[in-house]
């Protein structure tokens, strides 16, 4: 109990020094822009207060990221969260999530969706699987500088398995497992709670399926989630 009570502490301590730093950059971002457009005694063009608007909107998304990832597990500490099951097309998931991610895709990166010929109708949490896609597209979209990321998905018998694919600097096989651990950052220097795919994991196990690292591919990252499809 002791030991529990000590990992704990230490988990809120960690919880605590991230928080702040991350919230504080976003929100200092916010204001600092902010107040240059509302300060009249600022020369400014329309093409500084149309960047700096950008860089607001940007920072705000950001924000608004690392609060729902807090509140997200939250509900799943709790086991509060319940899931609404509805019959989705997996295309229009696949694009949706696409769609999500367009404005965050670095120059020189594309971003492809490709779907089969043939459309799979899921009966699955539409709100929750479109979350768990666009988390790996939006950490694709961190670690790649050029080449490209690619949103798939393939039927199996038992399962509908999605992979997002990326050219980026890739993940060593020795930390497949840790960075799914809540908190984990392999590179501290980018912005980010460390809970995205610690929640991938949560929505994953939720729906009975399971996420992981593809660490037979070398030329980048390649995540999968494997969703059963009963």
């Amino acid at each position: 109990a002791r030991n529990e009570a000590v990992k704990a502490n230490k988990l809120k301590s960690q919880f605590m020094q991230n928080m702040s730093h991350e919230i504080r950059t976003p929100l200092n971002a916010i204001v600092g822009f902010s107040d240059m457009l509302a300060d009249q005694s600022i020369p400014t063009d329309d093409n500084e207060k149309e960047e700096f608007a950008k860089l607001i909107h940007t920072n705000s998304n950001i924000l608004t990221t690392l609060i729902n990832d807090i509140l997200d597990i939250s509900i799943f500490e709790t086991g509060t969260y319940k899931l609404i099951f509805e019959k989705i097309s997996v295309s229009k998931l696949c694009m949706q999530a696409t769609d999500s991610v367009q404005n965050l895709v670095p120059k020189g990166v594309k971003l492809k969706c490709i779907i089969p010929n043939e459309d799979i109708i899921l009966n699955t949490d539409e709100l929750r699987v479109q979350q768990l896609l666009t988390n790996f597209l939006t950490n694709a979209c961190k670690y790649t500088e050029k080449g490209s990321i690619t949103l798939a998905y393939e039927r199996t018998e038992n399962n509908i398995i999605f992979s997002v694919t990326d050219t980026g600097c890739g993940i060593s096989p020795e930390n497949a497992d840790r960075i799914f651990q809540r908190f984990e950052k392999l590179n501290p220097f980018k912005q980010g709670s460390g809970l995205g795919l610690n929640i991938c994991q949560h929505i994953a196990e939720l729906l009975h399926g399971e996420v992981k690292l593809d660490t037979q591919y070398t030329k980048g990252s390649r995540f999968l989630f494997i969703h059963p499809i009963e």
